[in-house]
């Protein structure tokens, strides 16, 4: 079973009211997932699309451990948000996990990091150390600063004033040790932290604010969650144009699921592999698939035939038709529309 498959299966089960906008496995992931099984495999960027892939997959699996501490939370006092991609009027801005209470907002920037890591605060650093290697990143501390500086220009433009904004740095990995010099330590304990502690942590900030104090209503919540959902902009981009990958770099054709080799050939009313002889009838719904993150949504009789290998056009044209994709245009022109939701339906 892949990842995506687990995670899916993980998604149907949990039900949790708490969290109005979950976790969704990354856009940019499938994207990076369809490019290197279909790239060829000596291609000077697949190295670097490797490490992209890597590091977007451990930001996507840290953020999955934080869930189940959230889970402990008084699910009628908080509202919580994954991943919200923000316009400030000049940049984007992404919000790993965001907790509204009737009291505040509090933005959780998630890291899931191993080894040794130093927060030297002094020259606004973090420096991991593993495997007596050490890696310096930008500091925590000012990320989720700018992160509330955003967030609060957005929210006064929308006309939700005075909400008081707070800030954590959650470490998702237990394996990682975090060291803080020790004159700040009192300063950072509670801004620094391991996400085991943030069911106890979170209460802790809610009880220090005034009981009187209520900023946000049940329905101003409510309205404000809303808000954030509407604006929130998946990212989204031309991912062959961002690793300058030309068309004849990727390889086409669609791949057994038997022998994982480019060796599936159309034969009447099934597909046939070549090398190991597998024969499957829906064989052709992943290569669609890896279509759609490589090329986009848009799928025509001469751009199938030339994805799929098919030689009559009358074959591809029997097959687009088959399919529960919308279509736009006549004749030549007619377009099909492909989406990820249709392909789950699908299979």
């Amino acid at each position: 079973m892949s990842l995506i498959e687990e995670f899916y299966q993980k998604q149907e089960r949990k039900v949790n009211y708490l969290i109005i906008k979950p976790i969704e496995y990354p856009q940019r992931a499938l994207q990076l997932e369809a490019l290197i099984s279909r790239l060829k495999v000596n291609h000077e960027s697949m190295a670097f699309i490797k490490h992209d892939y890597q590091l977007i997959m451990a930001g996507f699996r840290g953020e999955m451990a934080v869930d189940y501490p959230l889970s402990f939370l008084r699910e009628e006092e908080y509202i919580i948000m994954h991943d919200l991609r923000l316009w400030n009027g000049k940049y984007f801005f992404q919000i790993d996990i965001l907790i509204l209470h009737a009291k505040y907002i509090l933005i959780l920037e998630v890291k899931n990091m191993v080894g040794e890591i130093l927060i030297e605060t002094d020259l606004h650093q973090m420096i991991q150390v593993k495997d007596d290697e050490k890696t310096a990143y930008a500091d925590p501390l000012l990320q989720v600063s700018r992160l509330k500086s955003q967030l609060h220009s957005v929210l006064e433009n929308a006309h939700f004033h005075n909400i008081p904004i707070f800030t954590l740095v959650v470490f998702s990995n237990t394996k990682s040790i975090i060291r803080i010099p020790p004159a700040q330590l009192n300063l950072l304990k509670n801004k620094i932290v391991h996400k085991e502690f943030l069911p106890e942590l979170i209460p802790n900030v809610t009880s220090s604010q005034d009981s009187a104090n209520v900023i946000m209503s049940p329905n101003q919540m409510k309205k404000i969650s809303k808000y954030l959902i509407k604006k929130h902009t998946p990212f989204d981009s031309v991912i062959l144009e961002k690793y300058h990958i030309k068309k004849e770099d990727i390889i086409t054709g669609i791949i057994c699921g038997k022998c994982s080799e480019f060796a599936m050939k159309k034969l009447r009313t099934y597909w046939f592999c070549q090398k190991c002889h597998n024969k499957t009838n829906d064989a052709i719904f992943s290569a669609l698939r890896d279509y759609y993150f490589l090329f986009g949504e848009e799928i025509n009789n001469e751009q199938l035939r030339f994805f799929l290998h098919l030689d009559s056009k009358f074959v591809a044209s029997r097959i687009l038709k088959s399919l529960p994709f919308k279509r736009s245009g006549k004749g030549k022109s007619t377009v099909h529309h492909l989406t990820p939701k249709l392909f789950k339906e699908v299979n």
